[in-house]
């Protein structure tokens, strides 16, 4: 582990949070399997071990969460203690979703939990595709840090760098006025293991547990996601080859109005077209 980030997390254990009656949130982001939930975990583990251990009642991973109500139960039967701090994982927030109102239901829950979790001294991490789909409340308000996880597509390292309150929240509204991008500078970056903490045996509890939870919210997902995506790309390819729009303005105005996407998959939806080669 990063040696600073180890200083940070070896403040924050064995009850100090309790003893100052203080919670800390985290924001993870990265794209799909670059190894963000992992990087969390990580972190998480070495703060609190219980959080590797299944319910007392034998319910799998209580403490690593895949929806908006078992995070706030976590939440809510979770409490830290002068001895103990207590960590909970947010696991892709955000998976699956496309429209405005569920991204907006999300940031709601996301709300409450944190106005709930500081009642129990708690430590959350927030694992998400995009620290730029979070409102302003979680994003700037109440995050005190965030993790961008990346991974080298040459040598499959994975890495972080990591952005402090200050540094998260000038990101943040430079995001919003430009588009989605990691424009701040940090020094503080390093490297990470692809190694779950609890070996073989936690990961294959993990992996369970997400798997059943991809499972659950896949049926009423599918078919309404494809025909939307459909959509969005078709009126993409309208935008820059007729009505001549730039990637980057498509990028703003689709993120404006609750349909986030990066350049890059603009990028790669405009070179899928055949409405150039007609042309």
């Amino acid at each position: 582990m990063n040696p600073k980030i180890k200083a940070t997390w070896d403040k924050l254990k064995d009850g100090y949070l309790t003893k100052r009656d203080e919670d800390r949130a985290y924001a993870v982001d990265g794209r799909e399997r670059v190894g963000k939930s992992l990087f969390a975990i990580q972190q998480a583990a070495y703060i609190d071990e219980t959080i590797l251990d299944d319910g007392e009642n034998g319910e799998l991973l209580p403490r690593i969460t895949f929806s908006q109500e078992e995070t706030l139960k976590a939440i809510r039967e979770t409490k830290s203690t002068p001895n103990e701090t207590k960590c909970i994982i947010y696991d892709e927030a955000f998976r699956g979703l496309s429209s405005k109102s569920a991204l907006s239901k999300v940031n709601k829950s996301l709300v409450s939990a944190l106005q709930e979790m500081g009642q129990n001294n708690l430590v959350l991490f927030i694992v998400t595709p995009s620290f730029f789909l979070l409102e302003l409340y979680p994003a700037v308000l109440r995050t005190n840090a965030l993790f961008h996880i990346v991974k080298s597509k040459k040598s499959n390292i994975r890495s972080f760098r990591c952005f402090n309150e200050k540094k998260k929240n000038t990101l943040y509204q430079i995001g919003v006025r430009k588009g989605w991008g990691y424009y701040v500078k940090t020094r503080l970056k390093d490297n990470f293991y692809n190694k779950y903490p609890g070996g073989d045996e936690f990961e294959n509890r993990y992996r369970k547990k997400k798997l059943m939870a991809i499972r659950d919210s896949e049926p009423e997902q599918v078919g309404r996601t494809h025909k939307w995506m459909q959509q969005r790309d078709n009126l993409i390819k309208i935008l820059h080859f007729i009505a001549k729009w730039k990637q980057i303005e498509i990028v703003r105005a689709l993120t404006k109005e609750g349909t986030p996407i990066t350049h890059e998959q603009v990028t790669k939806i405009i070179g899928n077209s055949i409405i150039k080669t007609e042309e």
